[in-house]
C-alpha cells in the first residue's frame, strides 16, 4: 500500500465547524477541524455576529479548537454567523455557517441510567437515570426522553417517548433474556435528540431453583422395611397359598386314617 502523502505548498484546507447547545439557555459552542491535518504550524481565528454585533467568543480550556458564546438575547429570530479562518505560513481558507438559535439545541445524554429487575417479576425491569448535569435549567426548560431497548437475542428496538419522569419500568420484557437499554434526552420544544446514554445491560428477576435434598442409601432401607405395602398380591402368591392349604388338609386326613386303623 503506498503512503499518503500531503503538499506541503498549499493553504489549509477549509474548517469543518459543528455549533451546538448543550447549556441551553446559557449559550453554545463551536469546534472545528482540519481534514487533512495540516502538516506546518495553523492558527485558526473565531469571529461570531448576531444581529449586525459582534459577539465575545471565549476559548475551551481544554480543547484547542473549540470556543463558547454566550446568547445576547433568548428567542431572537435572528440568525448566528460564525466564522472560522485558519491560517498558516503558506495562506488562509475560512468557513462560515450561519444558524438560528432553535436549530442548534442539542442537550446531553441522560446520565447514571440504572437498570434494576424487580422480585417477582420476570418481565419487569426498573429504569432510573438523570438529567444531563450540563442542562442549566430544567425546571424552565424541561426535557423529554426517548427510551430504546431489546434483548441481545433479537434486533429490533422496541421504542417509548417520557415526559415529567426519570423513571420507567418495563413490563413486556422476556423473562430470563438478558436486555440493552439507551436513552436520549431533547428539550420539549426546540432542538434535536441527544446522542444515546452508555448502554445498560440487565436481565429481568428470576426464581432461584430450590436445592434437592440428597437422599441416603440408610433412609432408602429403612422406608422400605418400616412402611407396609398397599399393593394387592400377585397371582403367584395366591397360588402358593393355596397350594400350602391343601398340602395341610391332606396331611389331616392320613393321621386320622392311620389313627383308626391303629384302634381295631
Amino acid at each position: 500500500m503506498e503512503a499518503l502523502t500531503f503538499d506541503t505548498r498549499v493553504p489549509p484546507t477549509k474548517p469543518v465547524v459543528i455549533c451546538r447547545s448543550n447549556t441551553y439557555p446559557k449559550g453554545f459552542y463551536c469546534s472545528w477541524h482540519l481534514q487533512p491535518p495540516p502538516v506546518i504550524p495553523t492558527e485558526c481565528d473565531v469571529s461570531v455576529e448576531h444581529n449586525q454585533r459582534v459577539l465575545p467568543v471565549e476559548k475551551d480550556p481544554v480543547h484547542k479548537n473549540r470556543c463558547h458564546v454566550r446568547f445576547p438575547e433568548l428567542f431572537s429570530s435572528f440568525p448566528y454567523r460564525v466564522n472560522v479562518t485558519a491560517i498558516n505560513a503558506l495562506g488562509s481558507t475560512h468557513t462560515v455557517v450561519s444558524f438560528e438559535e432553535i436549530s442548534i439545541v442539542k442537550p446531553d445524554p441522560p446520565e447514571r441510567v440504572v437498570v434494576t429487575p424487580i422480585p417477582d417479576r420476570v418481565r419487569h425491569l426498573e429504569v432510573t437515570w438523570n438529567n444531563p448535569s450540563t442542562w442549566p435549567d430544567v425546571e424552565t426548560f424541561p426535557l423529554k426522553y426517548f427510551l430504546r431497548y431489546r434483548p441481545l437475542i433479537r434486533d429490533d428496538w422496541q421504542h417509548m417517548e417520557l415526559t415529567d419522569t426519570t423513571r420507567h419500568t418495563i413490563l413486556d420484557a422476556y423473562a430470563g433474556k438478558e436486555y440493552i437499554i439507551q436513552l436520549a434526552a431533547k428539550d420539549m420544544e426546540i432542538g434535536t435528540w441527544s446522542d444515546w446514554s452508555v448502554a445498560v445491560h440487565a436481565t429481568p428477576w428470576m426464581d432461584e431453583p430450590k436445592p434437592i435434598t440428597p437422599t441416603t442409601e440408610a433412609e432408602v432401607i429403612m422406608d422400605t422395611e418400616t412402611i407396609p405395602s398397599t399393593a394387592p398380591p400377585s397371582a403367584k402368591t395366591e397360588s402358593r397359598l393355596a397350594s400350602g392349604v391343601s398340602a395341610l388338609i391332606s396331611s389331616s386326613h392320613l393321621l386320622l386314617a392311620s389313627v383308626m386303623l391303629f384302634i381295631m
